[in-house]
């Protein structure tokens, strides 16, 4: 989790797991957190995530190196965000086996993802390679 000037971001915005893999977000620098889109979230306003999956929602991290982690246990792809960063574009997208679920109909509300095969194929996708 980055701040950059006046670039919020995750990098990767894009990681290919394994199912039971522990995922790990370390905020490098600023203020930020880690959302699942489930409408289950206060503020995402639609689900993207696999139907019978766990929702997460960390609390904001802002010192460096702080860090949240959440066990990945169904296949399908998920997208997640930034809370105080959403409306920014702070977004990102994990592929827990194989994609699946309803992130792979279209992009989520608030900006623009690598897409889930694309992820698969190459592990993992940076935000400078997809962010040009």
């Amino acid at each position: 989790m980055v701040t950059d000037g006046d670039q919020y971001y995750f990098d990767p915005i894009g990681l290919f797991v394994e199912p039971g893999t522990t995922a790990t977000w370390v905020n490098v620098s600023g203020a930020h957190s880690t959302v699942a889109y489930a409408e289950s979230n206060d503020q995402a306003e639609t689900t993207r995530i696999p139907s019978d999956a766990e929702p997460w929602s960390s609390e904001v991290l802002s010192e460096a190196d702080a860090t949240f982690e959440h066990t990945l246990e169904t296949t399908g792809t998920y997208d997640y965000f930034c809370g105080p960063h959403k409306s920014l574009g702070m977004i990102g997208r994990l592929v827990v086996g194989e994609p699946g679920g309803p992130a792979t109909e279209g992009q989520p509300p608030d900006g623009e993802l690598p897409d889930s095969q694309t992820i698969v194929d190459q592990g993992a996708v940076s935000y400078g390679d997809f962010a040009g």
